[in-house]
């Protein structure tokens, strides 16, 4: 049996705090963004520096509690989480934003255990073309500035989702009816059977309309309104953003653990850049749940406290070639650079079974008719040094970099380093740095800071060969964002490859409306294939949320879509 309710009446007592050392920042979009100088180490095994000092506040209970199997269920307190980035908005397309956007968001669906089950929709129905999916709503739902959820929320949302979301958004959900006061209409262009997936995961929370047309940018983005567990109280640029509980929740998903308020008062949800900062805090009781443990740890976490190992869904941390221009137009080039790596072993080392070594580099291994191909490409020196050979690049220069017309073997890659690459993520790619070398391709790892990552630096067809970074998303219809020519008639910003085959194209499209379950699979299975044997998009590792949690904090979780987002509602204090 779960815990019961939070009492109302209860003070809200902060039990603790974290605060990191002041770093090196750069101002961004009014955010304080951690930036960091490339390592200089060509090791797989990289010495971080100690960890910052964190400063304790005091702690003091004097919440409500209660007995049970596992001990004495405190509650009435609050939940320190350490996390990593800190992003420039609560809610949008990018995971980091999806992560903050579930505590204040409800969902019209939730994803659980490979089946679509209610949220703030009741029930569905689909058109019998695909193309408009009818959706019944509770009609005993209040955003937390007063406003009624019903079918015009999810009409303002629906427009919200397009210009706020950007990249993220459905270029196939065409438009949002509201039919009576609690039933609403989506229409689609087309029939796609991976709505429902999509719908559930974090970036399509659903805020309250009268905030969104009544609010600045500013406060929406920092602020937002929702019906869900938690309310922003405020957002401490640069250190965290303090949520408090909502007491009149009522409207948790058909999957949690209990409907109802919070068992905690507040959430101080803590940005802590660096790793070993987040594990001295956990490991000294300042905090409760940490993000992305140090992979030198991992072993000790998985001893000491509850660890949640998430593989997240689109595609995993992969490499994604430039077919368009530069040397890796010939695919021989790209299967030496793969041959000439030893691409498991570097994850093995570096991140000591934290995260998972990954071959497919158009689909996660959590996605829907994903398909294995680990065995491509194994390490093979001598392949990749007569690939090369054909391909004419036969001389070497005086650093030992093959030559071609007079030209290097140069391949620029670069990377959002600590925004979408972790340290450990960076020591991995100087190890295929190291490697590439040993037959002469000379590969410059260029890191670029979070701000510069989303201003698009370095990301035009004659800046790079080569790219390198996830995609979470909740269906294989990934494919079609990463690998399009254009979306809605314009370049397609999100192919990193500079791909462009019409017919490959149209397979891809043909895919994700396809209804028949097995040959939906068949036809994923062969453009994944496709793109492995070309080595367009090859994986290196998954994009892993991997947690570890304090003994004395029961009932998080982590939800199994695309985005494996943390759940405090549930959470409670054991003594």
């Amino acid at each position: 049996m779960p815990p019961p309710s939070a009492p109302a009446s209860a003070d809200l007592v902060p039990r603790r705090d974290v605060r990191s050392l002041p770093s090196t920042r750069t101002p961004h979009q009014g955010i304080l963004v951690t930036t960091h100088a490339p390592s200089r180490s060509r090791t797989l095994l990289i010495v971080l520096s100690a960890a910052l000092a964190l400063v304790l506040s005091a702690c003091s209970s004097g919440g409500g509690s209660s007995s049970a199997g596992d001990g004495k269920r405190i509650v009435d307190q609050t939940i320190t989480y350490a996390h990593a980035q800190e992003p420039p908005c609560l809610w949008g397309g990018w995971v980091q934003q999806a992560y903050l956007s579930r505590q204040v968001f409800d969902s019209l669906v939730s994803y659980d255990d490979g089946k679509i089950v209610p949220w703030l929709a009741t029930s569905w129905k689909t058109s019998e073309d695909g193309r408009t999916i009818t959706f019944t709503l509770r009609d005993d739902v209040t955003f937390t500035d007063g406003t009624p959820f019903n079918a015009d929320a999810v009409v303002a949302n629906n427009a919200n989702w397009a210009k706020g979301i950007g990249w993220n958004s459905f270029t196939y959900l065409t438009d949002a009816k509201a039919v009576d006061d609690h039933t609403v209409e989506l229409h689609l262009s087309q029939r796609n059977p991976e709505i429902f997936q999509e719908l559930s995961n974090g970036h399509y929370g659903i805020q309250s309309p009268t905030a969104l047309t009544t609010r600045s940018v500013e406060d929406n983005c920092h602020k937002p309104v929702g019906s869900g567990p938690w309310i922003v109280k405020q957002w401490k640029v640069g250190d965290g953003i303090d949520f408090v509980r909502n007491d009149d929740y009522n409207s948790a998903p058909a999957n949690a653990k209990h409907n109802g308020p919070a068992y905690q008062k507040e959430l101080d949800w803590k940005f802590v850049p660096d790793a070993n900062t987040r594990w001295s805090a956990l490991t000294t009781g300042q905090a409760d749940v940490i993000y992305d443990v140090p992979s030198v740890q991992w072993a000790t976490a998985q001893k000491n406290y509850e660890v949640l190992n998430f593989v997240s869904g689109g595609r995993p941390q992969a490499f994604s070639f430039n077919v368009q221009q530069g040397p890796t137009t010939d695919k021989r080039v790209r299967q030496a650079f793969l041959y000439a790596t030893d691409r498991k072993k570097i994850i093995e080392t570096v991140f000591k079974g934290s995260v998972p070594f990954e071959g497919n580099g158009t689909l996660a291994s959590s996605q829907p008719d994903y398909l294995n191909v680990d065995s491509a490409y194994p390490y093979d020196v001598e392949k990749a040094n007569q690939l090369l050979d054909e391909a004419g690049w036969t001389v070497k220069n005086k650093d030992g970099i093959r030559t071609k017309d007079g030209k290097p073997l140069t391949i620029r890659l670069p990377f959002g380093n600590g925004a979408i690459v972790t340290s450990d993520g960076s020591a991995a790619l100087q190890a295929v740095q190291d490697q590439v070398k040993s037959v002469g391709i000379d590969l410059k790892l260029i890191p670029l800071t979070q701000t510069q990552t989303f201003a698009g630096e370095k990301s035009a067809p004659d800046e790079k060969e080569l790219s390198f970074g996830y995609w979470v998303w909740g269906a294989p219809n990934i494919l079609d964002i990463n690998f399009a020519a254009k979306q809605g008639g314009a370049p397609n910003g999100n192919n990193t490859t500079f791909f462009d085959d019409p017919e490959v194209e149209q397979k891809i499209k043909a895919a994700q409306v396809e209804t028949d379950p097995a040959k939906r699979t068949a036809a994923y299975d062969e453009l994944q294939q496709y793109f492995s044997d070309e080595a367009i998009a090859v994986g290196f590792y998954g994009m892993t949320y991997n947690a570890a949690i304090s003994p004395k904090l029961k009932g998080v979780w982590q939800d199994q879509n695309s985005n494996g987002l943390l759940n405090f509602n549930d959470a409670y204090f054991v003594s």
